[in-house]
């Protein structure tokens, strides 16, 4: 029998309990890859950019789902360490952010301790359960975003 979720309680809010668990595997993934110098925020970041190729701010904030401030804070570090190249901008063009060749190195570097991280969550989750959650999550934030 299921249990009736109570919704004037706080600890059942969506946003919350999502943005907790979030935080919790965020910092999962910074353990594992802390030591190739860079966050799990910024791998994702590179990622998304090795996908892309180069990409305005605004599609990698539409892709990446973050604010441009937010984006801007992440770029920093990154292009300031040579791994990824921020042009254009002037006169309120686009602004094209590229991956170096440099930040792909960084990629392959990070990819072994991702793998590991990637690994262990699934496994906790199970294969089935995170293919269900995922394809969820992506149907919520679809459904959230229109």
């Amino acid at each position: 029998m299921r249990k009736e979720l109570d919704f004037s309680v706080r600890q059942n809010c969506v946003c919350f309990n999502l943005r907790r668990v979030a935080r919790v595997v965020t910092q999962f993934y910074d353990e594992e890859i802390r030591r190739q110098g860079i966050r799990s925020t910024q791998g994702t970041l590179l990622s998304a950019l090795q996908i892309t190729g180069t990409a305005t701010m605004a599609d990698l904030g539409e892709i990446l789902g973050l604010e441009r401030t937010t984006l801007l804070r992440n770029l920093r570090p990154l292009q300031r360490d040579g791994l990824v190249s921020v042009d254009g901008g002037g006169h309120g063009g686009p602004v094209e952010i590229s991956l170096t060749a440099k930040g792909r190195k960084q990629l392959e570097k990070l990819a072994p301790a991702w793998e590991t991280a990637q690994r262990a969550a699934v496994q906790v989750l199970g294969e089935e359960r995170w293919s269900a959650l995922i394809a969820d999550l992506q149907q919520v934030a679809a459904a959230l975003k229109n």
